[in-house]
């Protein structure tokens, strides 16, 4: 898996902290004309549910050339796991077109997908460049 010494997002991030901040954003957005975070459900972590992840953020986001998924170190494992053709996570980038980055501290049951200039520490700094997914218990 990637090492987080190549992250594209500060790895001391509190990554547990930030899906809180960001999923109270989105609910406390007031209206579907305010810049908010999309979120989105999640039935389980495979190539084709982060891709719809990744298709809804191109069409909400303003910039979504340079978004990055970030994956609990778990959800990476099941998903590589799952998928029998990818084989690492150099595989799952040319599969969703995306770097993915792999973080332990990461919780099991979001998924991010974010240009990395959206957040300063645990803050929104761009909502709109953000996606965040709602991943539902594994079956």
């Amino acid at each position: 898996m990637n090492a987080s010494s190549d992250a594209p997002i500060d790895p001391s991030t509190d990554f547990t902290e930030l899906c809180a901040t960001l999923r109270t954003q989105s609910d406390e957005a007031p209206g579907s004309d305010t810049e908010r975070v999309t979120i989105r459900s999640l039935e389980d972590v495979s190539p084709d549910s982060l891709a719809e992840l990744r298709e809804t953020a191109e069409n909400d986001a303003t910039r979504a050339t340079d978004l990055v998924y970030v994956l609990s170190r778990a959800n990476a494992e099941l998903l590589l796991e799952r998928e029998f053709e990818i084989g690492d996570v150099d595989e799952l980038e040319g599969v969703l077109g995306r770097t993915v980055q792999v973080e332990a501290a990461m919780p099991d049951d979001t998924v991010l997908l974010l240009d990395p200039a959206a957040i300063e520490g645990t803050e929104p700094t761009e909502p709109d460049a953000i996606a965040c997914g709602i991943v539902g218990p594994d079956e």
